[in-house]
């Protein structure tokens, strides 16, 4: 059995060792054929060098993206989502912001009227009493004291009265001026009164109260009742200038020199100055607006009580007549000295997976010049719009974002494999 089996393996063996009749006859000229056809395919077929970066759907006028300027929550959203807007409006108001917005947009529109004004003409511009203001206050009043000065310089009101008459007509301030500071106790107490009256009806309205005719009679209280404060605030304001304003008139008297209507008119015109860079402020700290007209995409956590930290998203505005649909384009500055306008670009699609919705074809239509943090900038186009290699069209969307490789050239393969990278 033994020698029966050692039989049969040597038997196997040389069967296995001998090749078959057609292998030794045909195969050197089969293996020939394929090696041919390897080479022919080589040196006919072109493989595509490209260069791969990141590319965002935009438009020619881009949209733009607007962000917390800095750590702030939302008290009053003024637009809703998809709504159209205007340059320049308001979207939204911070909680902090402790001014009310249309009067401060009252105060700006006065501002503008009088931008180029002389100091002279400065002379007539008259400030809304009663406005709440906030942090503008004080510099609204310095203003007006700056325009107080220079008034009674202009018109030399003060030198039809002696110093004797100054004293008394002082005397007289003083007294109205220290009654009127007794009352802003009573004032301040209506509005601590009417606020925490507020805030009692605003906990019922979360605890599901219907409550809406009291929650709008206590906010209307409430601001009269600061109205009224912020208008003694005023009248103290003035009733303490004019003072000032008759003792440096009784002083002019004993020295014999009067205040120099230069300076006072530029001190007029620097204050007006400080009053104009203290309203944008106000608006860059405590609000957001619209850079352009088009149509406003709000976040979805955008809304009012939302906590917005500095650099977070707040919306997108989508220029009216953006014009038509673009990439750009980012590419690591290594191998672009060989782009070119005009070269392809294949597009994927993070939203519409390529395996499954194909590929987006674009081209090359302008080229940055110089490189910014290492990358070069790329607008792509699309002849054919967002047509798919599957034959169908993808929905954008702005800012949707995607992996482009752009064809650079095309070389044989057999260049490849035999000559320099």
């Amino acid at each position: 059995t033994l020698m029966a089996a050692v039989t049969h393996t040597t038997e196997v063996q040389e069967v296995i060792s001998r090749p078959a009749p057609w292998v030794a006859r045909y195969g050197l000229q089969i293996l020939l054929v394929i090696l041919t056809a390897l080479a022919l395919l080589a040196a006919v077929y072109r493989y595509p060098t490209t260069l791969t970066g990141t590319l965002v759907l935009t438009t020619v006028d881009p949209p733009r993206t607007l962000t917390a300027r800095n750590d702030l929550t939302i008290d009053r959203l003024l637009v809703r989502d998809r709504d159209t807007v205007v340059a320049g409006q308001t979207l939204l108001v911070a909680t902090n912001a402790r001014a009310t917005l249309e009067h401060v947009l009252a105060l700006e529109d006065r501002l503008l009227e009088y931008r180029a004004a002389t100091p002279d003409r400065l002379l007539d511009l008259r400030l809304t009493a009663g406005l709440l203001l906030g942090p503008l206050e004080e510099v609204v009043a310095t203003f007006e004291q700056a325009q107080e000065r220079y008034r009674n310089v202009v018109d030399r009101r003060l030198e039809a009265y002696t110093s004797t008459e100054l004293g008394a007509l002082i005397g007289q301030a003083e007294a109205t001026l220290s009654s009127l500071r007794a009352e802003l106790p009573q004032l301040e107490n209506a509005v601590q009164r009417h606020t925490a009256a507020l805030e009692r009806e605003e906990r019922l309205r979360e605890e599901g109260l219907r409550n809406g005719d009291r929650l709008e009679a206590t906010q209307a209280e409430l601001r009269a009742a600061s109205e009224r404060l912020q208008a003694q605030f005023d009248t103290i304001r003035q009733k303490s200038l004019s003072i000032e304003l008759m003792q440096n008139q009784i002083a002019a008297y004993r020295s014999g020199r009067q205040g120099s209507s230069q300076q006072l008119a530029a001190a007029l015109r620097d204050r007006f100055d400080d009053l104009q860079a203290a309203v944008a402020g106000w608006k860059r700290d405590f609000t957001l607006v619209s850079p352009v007209s088009g149509t406003i995409v709000l976040q979805t956590d955008t809304r009012p009580g939302s906590y917005l930290r500095d650099g977070d998203l707040v919306a997108t505005v989508l220029p009216t007549d953006a014009g038509s649909t673009v990439g750009r384009l980012r590419l690591p500055v290594a191998g672009t000295g060989r782009l070119a306008p005009g070269q392809d670009v294949v597009v994927r699609f993070d939203r519409w997976p390529s395996l499954a919705y194909g590929t987006v074809a674009g081209r090359v239509q302008t080229i940055g010049v110089i490189p910014t943090d290492g990358s070069i900038d790329v607008e792509v186009v699309f002849p054919h719009g967002l047509r798919s290699s599957t034959g169908g069209y993808l929905e954008g969307s702005p800012l949707m974002e995607g992996t482009a490789d752009v064809v650079v050239d095309r070389r044989r393969l057999i260049q490849r494999l035999l000559g320099p990278k």
